[in-house]
């Protein structure tokens, strides 16, 4: 470097808002956010709803409002009152991305009232808000590495990336977490396109300052989530699966590194996602394992999905700018198809579109091989209502048995096909409504016994999507779409 190429480095490190510090802060921020999440998730399997400011909320707005505080300041000491300068470049992407983050609240607040209650993950105002949070990482980690290029921390710049991987991971949270709602098919695929948008924008951005970057970021983020599952499991609940990806991201940095083509490299990082998850999934308790079929079928659409995602993200892809448009409605109509044609109109696992309360009402259920007994006490309020079933209810799919009153207690029981987390309802007929209640059993760790303080409440009919539901989908995910793009662009120019 030259004296006058040095002098400069020197004045920009002096006058950047951006410092080890404040970068540091964002992180910490982003971390809680995380952990805020994976708290909200197991907050919802164990117990079920949850108020606004619930401790699992807290903690996500706090992490998130720390996040955005820094971009805020950031923004304000680089630009001033400027403000048509705001929204440009990495520091604008993830002002941008911050205030998609905290407008999908509202957003999704409307659609909740406006439609119905649900928790799942894939509904469209949930991938509004985690695309806002992907954009807001992004833009954080691109600024921290323009930190390193003045010489700041790496092990930041490394951490910043960790965030990223960290905020597409949760696309799969409810895979991870043993609550999905949608067939196991799509696991696997939908997996390698995060790791891939993630990994090629970490090597993108970091391409100049730090080798082995998905690597590090990896590295960072399977301990970040073994913090996880400690204080979760030190608190007394439900843990997520540790992410098996950093040999992944190993395969990504060296297919990166040796210059390999974007369809060499997608069947390189395909690959040794199936070959570490396949045998993993099968082993690891509270993991969602797919079928002999599916799993032959999730290889083929995640090879052609990461090709496209590589070639969205890689600014060295030939035709990248044609196909990242046709890629990008590809993912959107995609995307659109599963939040809302192929998704349960309702949560069909863990906090169910659940209408009011009518009493308390205590659940017991025992596990003997695949079979689930199930009692109940009737409360008073509840004498008159008549047994329907026992349901049995795990990643999209719904069995039942029968269940009968005995004295004072309902009593039945179901047999389930596969291991794991299973929800297991009592439902029944009330004078003009039906009442259910629910509590989670693990099938296949043995004989198991589960019980559960909880309420009988009435059930929110499935009543068919209507239109405006339909078109209100459609204008979320095209707008998390266009900043997934953003993302890529702006992910793009830091070699350009």
């Amino acid at each position: 470097m030259s004296h006058s190429d040095a002098s400069d480095a020197e004045r920009t490190q002096a006058t950047s808002p951006v410092t080890i510090s404040t970068t540091s802060v964002a992180i910490v921020g982003f971390g809680l956010a995380l952990f805020g999440v994976y708290w909200d998730d197991a907050w919802h399997t164990d117990r079920g709803r949850d108020a606004l400011l619930s401790e699992p909320h807290l903690a996500l707005y706090v992490g998130v409002a720390i996040a955005v505080g820094v971009v805020g300041w950031w923004t304000w000491r680089s630009q001033g009152a400027k403000w048509r300068s705001w929204f440009s470049g990495p520091v604008g992407l993830a002002l941008v991305g911050a205030i998609m983050t905290l407008g999908s609240a509202p957003v999704d607040e409307w659609w909740h009232s406006s439609f119905g209650r649900d928790a799942v993950l894939w509904s469209p105002p949930h991938l509004f808000a985690l695309v806002g949070t992907i954009a807001l990482g992004s833009g954080v980690m691109i600024v921290a590495a323009a930190s390193v290029d003045n010489g700041r921390s790496r092990f930041v710049a490394a951490a910043t990336g960790a965030g990223v991987l960290g905020s597409w991971q949760v696309l799969v949270l409810e895979y991870d977490t043993d609550v999905a709602q949608f067939a196991p098919l799509w696991y696997l695929p939908v997996l390698a396109i995060g790791l891939a948008a993630a990994s090629s924008s970490i090597q993108v951005v970091s391409a100049r300052h730090v080798e082995w970057s998905a690597t590090r970021a990896g590295a960072l983020y399977t301990i970040a989530m073994v913090g996880v599952a400690g204080v979760l499991a030190a608190f007394g609940f439900s843990t997520p699966i540790i992410p098996a990806i950093l040999p992944v991201l190993v395969v990504a940095d060296v297919a990166h590194r040796s210059g390999w083509s974007v369809a060499t490299r997608a069947v390189a990082v395909v690959g040794a996602l199936f070959a570490v998850y396949v045998p993993y999934l099968s082993v690891v308790p509270g993991g969602v394992t797919p079928s002999a079929g599916e799993t032959v079928a999730g290889l083929l659409i995640a090879i052609v999905a990461v090709v496209a995602t590589m070639l969205i993200f890689d600014p060295s892809a030939r035709w990248r700018a044609d196909f990242a448009r046709v890629a990008m409605i590809g993912f959107a109509l995609g995307a659109a198809t599963l939040a809302l044609g192929a998704s349960p109109r309702s949560a069909s696992a863990h906090d169910p579109g659940q209408g009011p309360e009518v009493a308390g009402i205590e659940l017991r259920a025992e596990v003997v091989d695949r079979v689930v007994f199930v009692t109940a006490t009737i409360p008073e309020d509840g004498a008159d209502a008549q047994p329907v079933r026992v349901v049995a209810r795990r990643a999209g799919r719904t069995l039942d048995g029968p269940l009968t009153t005995s004295g004072a207690t309902w009593s039945g029981q179901v047999e389930v096909d596969s291991d794991g987390r299973w929800f297991i309802y009592i439902e029944l007929s009330g004078s003009s409504d039906v009442l259910e209640s629910w509590l989670p059993v693990i099938v296949g760790e043995g004989d198991q016994f589960a019980s559960k303080s909880t309420v009988l409440y009435r059930s929110t009919p499935r009543s068919r999507i209507a239109l405006s539901q339909v078109l209100a989908g459609a204008v979320l995910i095209l707008a998390a779409a266009a900043m997934t793009g953003l993302v890529a662009r702006t992910v793009r120019s830091v070699v350009s």
